[in-house]
């Protein structure tokens, strides 16, 4: 059986005790997990070790770190992405995370219905990620945030920038170089023509995944099984 996953959001050290709240680990109760079971933590960031339970009450558990701390590399491809703010957001989130991104960001575009920034979005967000981090083995949760298009172009500072274009002459495929990528997902019926050529002046490509017409909601965990793909990170 595989030993269980909890994600624990603070430093890792070998022979500590740590301790987490009934929301911290409520799925382990569903497997019915007892004293002496052994259980994997990870911090998001990258590090991980084996514990065993110390105890386990109704509203607290209490795990024994023994074992050597493991420092994990950070995932390749280094991928930040960002999708226009749909209403079904949560499951961009879980897909996106389950693929493993170094960011993720809601972004707010002259299309976008969803137009509101909302902190209260970006926790449950935080939380999904961190679930299906857990489910998924990733050791990595990506940095969740929720921004204007315009600023998240503005911050970017990678070489490899590129928004999707199913107009595009250049295809996801004749993409070479992956060690750190900046991508943008638009919203049903893309962007607008000024937010394309905002884009193109912060040096974004155009890029096309073929001729298939994707929903949004979907759109990311195909362009980053491609990226997975071609990167020979899969």
């Amino acid at each position: 059986m595989r030993i269980p996953r909890i994600y624990y959001p603070k430093e890792l050290r070998e022979n500590s005790k740590i301790k987490l709240t009934a929301k911290g680990f409520n799925h382990l109760k569903v497997l019915k997990l007892n004293k002496g079971n052994k259980v994997e933590i990870f911090n998001g960031k990258g590090k991980t070790s084996i514990g065993v339970i110390e105890y386990f009450g109704r509203d607290e558990l209490s795990i024994r770190l023994n074992e050597k701390i493991n420092q994990e590399t950070e995932i390749f491809p280094e991928i930040n992405l960002g999708v226009s703010n749909i209403r079904n957001f949560d499951k961009v989130v879980k897909d996106s995370s389950q693929m493993g991104v170094k960011s993720l960001t809601s972004l707010i575009t002259s299309r976008t219905k969803l137009r509101n920034l909302n902190e209260e979005k970006v926790t449950r967000w935080n939380s999904i990620s961190s679930s299906s981090c857990e489910q998924s083995g990733l050791n990595w949760i990506p940095k969740i945030s929720q921004m204007k298009l315009e600023q998240w172009a503005e911050n970017s500072n990678n070489e490899s920038r590129y928004f999707l274009d199913p107009r595009s002459k250049l295809f996801i495929g004749d993409i070479k170089e992956f060690s750190s990528i900046d991508l943008v997902i638009g919203p049903e019926g893309g962007f607008s023509s000024e937010e394309e050529s905002f884009l193109t002046q912060k040096k974004f490509t155009g890029v096309n995944c073929g001729n298939l017409i994707i929903k949004t909601e979907s759109m990311p965990i195909v362009v980053l099984s491609m990226l997975k793909v071609l990167s020979g990170a899969i």
